[in-house]
C-alpha cells in the first residue's frame, strides 16, 4: 500500500503553494485526484455537491482567486472518473507529479536581508530562506528562486532570538561573506542545517 503520509505531505506543499505549479491543467488535475482519495466513490455528481463537499480546501491557494468557485467547481467535476480510480494509486501518481518539482520537501522562513555586501545585492529585503536536500535557496514571496548555495558553501551560521547570520563562500570572488538575516526562527534554521548536512555526510559514509 502506498504511504499515507507521503500522499498528504506532498498534498498540504502544493495547497499551501510551497510546491508552485504552473500550468492550470495540472493544477485541476491534482486537485481532482485529492477530492477523489478522500470521497472515492461518493465523489460529488454536480457542482453544488462539490462545495458542499468545500472542494476549494483542495485548490491551491496561489490558484483561487482565479476563478469564481463555482468554476473550479466545474472544472474538477469534468474529472469526476477519478472516483472510480484505486485510492492508493492515486496518492502515487499525485506524489510522482510533484516530487520532482525542486522545493518539494522544503523547509520555508520568511527573513528580512540585513545587510547588502554586494553578493547578496540583488536580492530583496523581504525574502524566503528555505532549505532542503540541495541546499539553502533565497526565494522572493512568488516561490521564485533568485539565488541557491550548497551546504559545502556554508562555513558558519548561527543566531539569537532575533537574528540569524551566515557565512557563505562566493565563488565568483573566491572569499567569503556574511549575510544578516531578521527571523524569530533562528534554532530552526541552524538546527534544519545541521540535519541536511548529517544527513550527507551519513549518506556518502
Amino acid at each position: 500500500m502506498f504511504s499515507r503520509l507521503v500522499y498528504l505531505q506532498a498534498a498540504d506543499e502544493v495547497i499551501q503553494g510551497n510546491v508552485p505549479l504552473a500550468i492550470e491543467d495540472t493544477v485541476v488535475d491534482l486537485t481532482a485526484k485529492s477530492v477523489a482519495v478522500d470521497l472515492g466513490e461518493d465523489f460529488p455528481t454536480d457542482v453544488d455537491a462539490l462545495l458542499e463537499a468545500e472542494v476549494m480546501e483542495y485548490v491551491p491557494v496561489p490558484w483561487r482567486a482565479k476563478y469564481s468557485e463555482e468554476q473550479w467547481a466545474a472544472k474538477v467535476l469534468a474529472l469526476r472518473d477519478y472516483g472510480e480510480s484505486d485510492p492508493d494509486e492515486l496518492q502515487s501518481q499525485y506524489v510522482n507529479a510533484v516530487s520532482s518539482n525542486e522545493l518539494y520537501g522544503t523547509h520555508f522562513f520568511h527573513v528580512r536581508k540585513v545587510n547588502d555586501v554586494d553578493a547578496i545585492s540583488s536580492l530583496p529585503t523581504n525574502l524566503i530562506a528555505a532549505f532542503n536536500s540541495e541546499g539553502l535557496h533565497f526565494l522572493d514571496e512568488n516561490r521564485r528562486i533568485l539565488m541557491s548555495y550548497g551546504y559545502a558553501d556554508i562555513y558558519r551560521w548561527g543566531g539569537s532570538s532575533v537574528q540569524f547570520s551566515l557565512i557563505i563562500w562566493n565563488a565568483d570572488t573566491q572569499d567569503t561573506f556574511e549575510m544578516i538575516l531578521t527571523t524569530f526562527q533562528a534554532a530552526d534554521m541552524a538546527a534544519l542545517i545541521l540535519d541536511f548536512i548529517n544527513a550527507i555526510m551519513a549518506s556518502t559514509q
